[in-house]
This record gives structure tokens, sequence and C-alpha cells, in this order.
């Protein structure tokens, strides 16, 4: 027979059922501890990683300028290194050492051609000399057209009056409205109508040394009065090294010094005129 609790007897009374809420709490107190961890790891790790990032892209621009600086002649000076004759001269007997010290005499080597090349340019026999080797590989076949198009983008940034970039513009690019760094290459005129356009290289992101080829009406640019330097420190970036202020001026044809001469109405009172369509006559 089944005895039924008496609820005035306090011993009797039933026990009291522990919540099973407090452990769902410490699994979330948990949680919240092992979320905080994982997130101040992940922030301290992507920080030091950002921070290292530039240390790692100097040093591999490093390493390949020093292997195409050191490639050429490398072999041969280790090669003689490992001479047995040259090792009785130099007590050298270790390939590695061998090897390192290669890598330094090419490395010194390398220089010291760049430097006689240099000196030999300096003089009108040696110019003679450099412009003849300039033409005899400006009419070899497969060479002249890389030839001459590295020489040309090369002296283009050697001195700031030079024929190459002239100035940077802004243009419309890749629509109306959406303006663009480029650089004037040249001026050309339309012998039907006399109207006169911009020829510009627009670089991309982050390689500036690949991009677009535009002709733009010259009324159609934004004249800038950045360097050369300045322009391409902020396509490299991104737009990530680009200064809090700078002078965009207004649209308008430029005189041979590159200055805006004539602007649209609304430009003076500091009114944005209008975006044209390009190519519009």
């Amino acid at each position: 027979m089944t005895q039924l609790p008496n609820n005035n007897n306090p011993s009797q009374a039933p026990l009291a059922v522990k919540p099973a809420a407090s452990a769902a709490d410490g699994s979330d107190r948990r949680k919240r501890g092992g979320g905080w961890l994982s997130q101040h790891l992940k922030s301290v790790f992507i920080g030091g990683l950002l921070a290292l990032i530039p240390l790692f892209v100097t040093i591999y621009i490093l390493r390949l300028l020093f292997l195409a600086a050191t490639g050429f002649f490398y072999p041969t000076v280790q090669d003689w290194l490992g001479n047995v004759q040259v090792q009785h001269w130099t007590h050298i007997h270790n390939a590695t050492a061998i090897a390192v010290l290669a890598a330094l005499v090419s490395l010194l080597v390398f220089l010291g051609i760049v430097y006689l090349i240099g000196a030999l340019g300096s003089f009108v026999i040696g110019r003679q000399l450099l412009n003849a080797f300039d033409h005899f590989v400006e009419n070899l076949p497969l060479l002249k057209g890389i030839y001459s198009t590295t020489k040309q983008v090369i002296g283009s940034f050697r001195k700031e009056g030079s024929k190459g970039y002239e100035r940077v513009v802004l243009v419309e690019f890749p629509r109306v409205g959406i303006w663009t760094i480029a650089f004037v290459t040249n001026t050309v005129t339309d012998s039907c109508c006399g109207k006169r356009y911009l020829t510009v290289f627009i670089p991309m992101t982050p390689n500036p040394t690949s991009g677009f080829f535009q002709f733009v009406p010259e009324e159609d640019v934004r004249n800038t009065d950045w360097t050369k330097e300045q322009a391409i420190t902020i396509v490299l970036s991104g737009g990530l090294m680009a200064p809090a202020e700078m002078n965009f001026g207004p649209p308008g044809k430029v005189n041979k010094a590159g200055a805006a001469i004539m602007a649209p109405a609304g430009a003076a009172s500091g009114v944005p005129a209008a975006p044209q369509q390009l190519g519009a006559p």
C-alpha cells in the first residue's frame, strides 16, 4: 500500500530540484571566455601580419633584384672560386662559404659594370659608343620593339622636362562621373576639324606598368599639379598614401606649361561642371 507524502510534515517535504539553467549558464560563460580569447588571438595575429607584410615585400623585392644582378655572373664566379688553385690562394674549401662569396663577388662585378657604363656615358666617345649600341639593338628584328619601348618608359622618369609622361591629369574612366589618374603622353590634333586630343596612359593598381591607353578630348580632362611620383605612389597604394587634401584642378584646356587657361562656366565659383561624354564633339 503506497503512503502519500504528508505536506504538513517538514521531514517528508519534497527535495528542491536544482535548476538545469545553472549548467547552461556555465556553458555560456565558457563560450564567452573562449570567444574573447579567439577574438584576441585573431586581432593580435592580424596586427602582427600587417606589420610584417611591408618587411616581407621589401625582402622579396630586394631578393629579386639581387638575383637579377648576380644571376648572370654567379655561375662563372662560383666555378672560378671552386678552382683548386684559387682555393689554395684563398684557403676557402667549404661549399657554403664559396657560394656566399660567389654571390658577393658577383654583386660587386655588377655594380662595377654599372659604374663603368655610367662613367663612360659622361664622355663624348662613351656617349657615341652607347648610341651606336642603341642603334644596333634597335635594328634587331626581335628585340627592337621591347628595347625601344622599355627605354622610352624608363627615360620618361629620368627628367621632368623630357618627352614621355608630360603631366598627371584626371580623366573620366571607366564611365562618366568616375575620375581616374592618367599620365599625358602626347597631344594630337584631328586633321579634319582641328580638335585637340590628349593621349593618356591609365595605370592599374597595384601594378602601374600595365593599364589602358585612351584618346581623350583636351577639354574633358582635369589638370592637376601633382608630380609623377605622387601619382605613382597613390596608384601603388590603392589610394592609401593619398594626402588628406589635394588640388584636383578645374576642367579646361591647357597651355604648353600645363596650366589651366580655360574652364567651363561654374568652375571658378566652386560649382563642379557637369560631366561630359568622352569623345563628344
